[in-house]
């Protein structure tokens, strides 16, 4: 039964994963398609500069739970490395409980009110003449960190059977 719920939460960060690389590859072809039209045909777009900073932000945010899932992010290993995996899985149960879940629960948070008031006030980006609605980039923000949450969750319960002395 936890190995189902822990597949259950690691497929969805996967999913994340799998359409973070999607959006950069949209991304490769957006800002080639920009270069080519800016220099071979002199006719910049209005809306590159748009696309490319929600395309790329949106791969990094949904990105988090993937590379979380497969060990992926930055560590320092001066310590950690020379420690048992059950001494490993205490630290990460103790700095998850301390920093990870009560950071992820705070930005959560914050970035759902932010999501909910640019929705409701239709709030469009500043940067540009294109001015484009910028509520969908700001969703990606609360789902992302939603998607990580689980996969902190996820990861909590490996470090509990690990301590445990049991493997998953």
């Amino acid at each position: 039964m936890i190995k189902k719920i822990i597949h259950f939460l690691e497929t969805m960060g996967e999913w994340a994963g799998k359409i973070s690389s999607w959006l950069i590859l949209v991304l490769i072809f957006t800002l080639v398609y920009e270069v080519i039209s800016r220099h071979l045909f002199n006719k910049p777009t209005f809306w590159s500069y748009d696309i490319s900073y929600m395309l790329g932000s949106s791969a990094a945010f949904l990105g988090m739970a993937w590379v979380l899932k497969n060990r992926q992010h930055v560590r320092v290993d001066l310590f950690y490395e020379k420690l048992s995996n059950r001494n490993q899985a205490l630290l990460d149960i103790v700095l998850s409980l301390c920093l990870f879940f009560p950071l992820i629960i705070l930005g959560f948070s914050n970035s759902l009110d932010a999501a909910m008031n640019s929705y409701l006030r239709a709030e469009t980006a500043a940067s540009s003449s294109w001015r484009p609605l910028i509520y969908p980039l700001r969703m990606v923000i609360p789902i992302a960190l939603g998607l990580l949450f689980l996969q902190g969750v996820a990861d909590m319960i490996r470090n509990i059977y690990q301590l445990l002395g049991r493997r998953i």
